[in-house]
């Protein structure tokens, strides 16, 4: 089944985000009224490992307070360990240095929801267009070219990846599952990741 839209994790129970495939053509409703808790959103970069979600997954979504026309039109989805713990980590990171800046976590949710919403604004006059070009720079948010697409990580980032990359090879992981999980705890592509991992090798090989 192929889904079309843009991709959010999302959560406001403890425990790991799903993923969302929001239409791009019309609003959902990801909430009912009975959830309890602020959301936390995020847009993903890079690649994401999914799969459909398992009963015992749904009815506990449900209880959380996301409406069950969502939950079972296949546009929700689980996410692998190494996106989770991502987001986590970074949402942690984010909240302390937030709190050092004096603002709250529904502070954080309101912006959050305000940047991903002028992402999806499209204007229709030249008043609009400014506007929202105001916003953008007040917000810090451009428009994506391409929404989603993975990153690059500076020369120095490198020796991490190489040293995560050794640790997982001692866990017994091929050379595919280290790339993966690599890829999706750095936010970067399959392949760039590999390239990585190779220049490593070639520089290796290269040293008498």
């Amino acid at each position: 089944m192929r889904i079309s839209g843009g991709a959010i994790l999302i959560k406001w129970w403890k425990g790991p985000p799903v993923l969302v495939i929001v239409p791009s053509e019309r609003a959902i409703q990801l909430r009912t009224k009975h959830a309890r808790g602020y959301p936390v959103i995020q847009i993903p970069r890079g690649p994401i490992e999914a799969r459909t979600l398992e009963e015992k997954e749904k009815q506990f979504l449900v209880a959380s307070g996301m409406p069950r026309s969502l939950v079972k039109s296949g546009r929700v989805l689980a996410i692998s360990r190494e996106v989770a713990n991502r987001f986590e980590g970074e949402r942690e990171a984010m909240a302390r240095l937030a709190k050092r800046l004096g603002l709250s976590q529904r502070d954080l949710m309101q912006l959050t929801k305000a940047k991903y919403e002028l992402n999806r604004f499209r204007p229709a006059t030249y008043s609009e267009r400014k506007a929202a070009q105001g916003l953008r720079a007040l917000l810090g948010c451009e428009l994506p070219k391409k929404p989603g697409r993975p990153g690059r990580v500076a020369m120095q980032d490198h020796s991490e990846i190489h040293k995560d990359a050794d640790r997982l090879r001692q866990e017994g992981k091929n050379i595919d599952q280290v790339v993966r999980t690599l890829s999706q705890r750095y936010s970067l592509s399959y392949s760039y990741t590999k390239r990585i991992l190779e220049d490593r090798s070639t520089a290796a090989e290269s040293t008498p």
